[in-house]
């Protein structure tokens, strides 16, 4: 009978031991995949954050920034016989005085 008795208390602790370590594996789990989903949409969120931020301030430059400088010539469109005209006396600088 004594042997009964410690086989019940045996299998009633390995019961508990089983339970715990279920409870805990399963308690992983879930955070575990929390963990993955808060992860995910962390990072669509700083991705929309980012497309956005760069939009606004694309648009908003386009609208409230400098003008746009013309751009150069290219040599195809330049005449064949003039390279490089003179300056002209506007935009030479005046000599330093001394």
């Amino acid at each position: 009978m004594a042997s009964d008795d410690l086989h019940s208390d045996w299998a009633a602790w390995l019961d508990a031991e089983l339970a715990e370590a279920e409870a805990a594996a399963l308690r992983a789990h879930r955070r575990e995949g929390i963990q993955r989903r808060l992860r995910r949409v962390f990072t669509w969120t700083g991705a929309v954050t980012l497309v956005a931020g760069l939009g606004f301030g694309l648009v908003y430059t386009a609208q409230h920034g400098p003008e746009p400088r013309p751009a150069p010539p290219s040599a195809s469109m330049a005449p064949p016989s003039a390279s490089m005209p003179p300056p002209s006396a506007s935009t030479v600088p005046p000599p330093a005085e001394g």
